[in-house]
């Protein structure tokens, strides 16, 4: 999953409320809750209706929780006769991602380290007494929601001031904004929260390491000659969409974040210079599937791409898309589609192997995570594809089959 824009963060204080409400039900005790209690504050109130909208007046908006290789069914709740909170499924128990563990690193769900198996009230007391002598620190719990993605929160725990063995969980490994947010709670006042206005391109280290050159030269020329065809790419698109504010990886557990800083002046200023100088040496990667099928492919790269189809993962990511990979991932994107069509045009039935095209119904350029997903793809001839591409032909998704809807009158005009 691709690192994305951060548009609101939570940080809850780990104190012995937060405990008893992540650690457990237990029958007869104050180990009760399924849910973490939320603030009454108006601005609070106010940021999370704009964010969690409320459909038809209904008191909670359901939630995905999520952490890595890993989900849980919650809500968001306005309307109770408690305080707002967060919700999660009674009979599953708190998300993993916020509970204790026995033995905890960074490839497990949890962070806190504690036996979760107690089911008496003083022996899950003593679980809480005993985190700063097993050399957790304080733990903070975290729920981040990214700008594109609609009612989920990913969850997050670190550890302030741990012992080196628990430095992976660290909380200085996430961006100062977020330090600060957790500086202001304490066990009296548990929750802070922010949003954040993210969004652009994110840096990679090595187009960090390539605006530093630019921005220490005036010799442009040198610099795009000496770059490969993947760091050119990655950096024309950086050039024209500069990563701004706050990203995050939800596939990386505790090292996610990404904090970006304004691009130099210098470069604001020449930035169109160099994306020429880039377009001129690498040009840009065809978007018609037409002519992508026609390009070179590796059989290796062709192989790969076959497997990662049969395993369901059908992202390729920019930062690996050269014209070698765009011509092999579309050879067997095509192989996908045109099988699933059995070798026909979806709209006229053609069966001429070389009038076929396999066109992306979301476009390559659009989502990443989609590129290789036979479902995203529809077997068209040559000159429906072209219809398709030029607005004639409208597809719509009919419980997984493609509906072909062409308005011949305006193709024929």
């Amino acid at each position: 999953m691709a690192i994305q824009p951060v548009e609101w963060v939570l940080v809850i204080y780990y104190g012995i409320s937060a405990h008893r409400a992540t650690y457990g039900r237990l029958k007869n005790t104050s180990y009760t809750k399924d849910y973490i209690q939320l603030s009454r504050k108006e601005d609070f109130l106010e940021t999370v209706s704009r964010l969690f909208p409320v459909a038809g007046g209904v008191g909670s908006v359901p939630l995905t929780y999520q952490w890595p290789a890993g989900t849980t069914p919650g809500a968001f709740v306005f309307k109770s006769a408690d305080r707002p909170h967060l919700k999660w499924e009674t009979n599953l128990g708190a998300p993993r991602a916020w509970k204790m563990t026995a033995a905890p690193d960074e490839t497990t769900a949890e962070t806190i380290p504690g036996d979760p198996s107690h089911l008496d009230f003083d022996a899950a007391e003593r679980e809480f007494e005993q985190l700063a002598s097993r050399g957790a620190g304080q733990p903070y719990l975290l729920a981040i929601k990214l700008r594109d993605e609609q009612n989920k929160l990913h969850l997050r725990a670190y550890l302030e001031a741990p012992d080196s063995a628990f430095s992976w969980a660290n909380l200085a490994l996430v961006p100062q904004s977020i330090q600060g947010l957790a500086e202001k709670t304490s066990q009296q006042s548990a929750l802070a929260w922010s949003t954040f206005q993210s969004g652009g391109v994110p840096p990679s280290p090595i187009i960090r390491s390539v605006l530093s050159l630019l921005n220490e030269t005036t010799d442009y020329d040198s610099t795009v000659d000496g770059m490969d065809e993947q760091t050119g790419r990655l950096l024309s698109r950086y050039l024209m969409q500069p990563g701004y504010g706050l990203f995050f990886d939800p596939s990386k557990n505790h090292d996610a974040w990404t904090d970006t800083e304004p691009l130099p002046e210098k470069l604001v200023a020449s930035a169109q210079i160099v994306s020429s100088l880039i377009n001129c040496r690498f040009p840009p990667l065809p978007e018609d599937d037409v002519a992508a099928e026609a390009m070179e492919a590796d059989p290796d790269d062709v192989q790969t791409f076959r497997t990662q189809i049969e395993a369901r993962i059908f992202e390729v990511p920019d930062q690996t898309a050269t014209s070698k990979t765009r011509g092999s991932a579309q050879r067997a994107f095509a192989e996908a589609v045109k099988s699933n069509y059995n070798m026909k045009c979806a709209v006229t039935g053609i069966a001429t192997r070389e009038f076929l095209v396999a066109a992306h119904i979301v476009p390559w350029s659009m989502d990443p995570s989609i590129r290789l997903d036979p479902s995203n793809g529809i077997c068209l001839s040559l000159i429906v594809d072209r219809a398709f591409e030029k607005g004639y032909l409208i597809i719509k998704d009919d419980y997984l089959r493609c509906n072909a809807i062409l308005d011949q009158r305006r193709l024929i005009s």
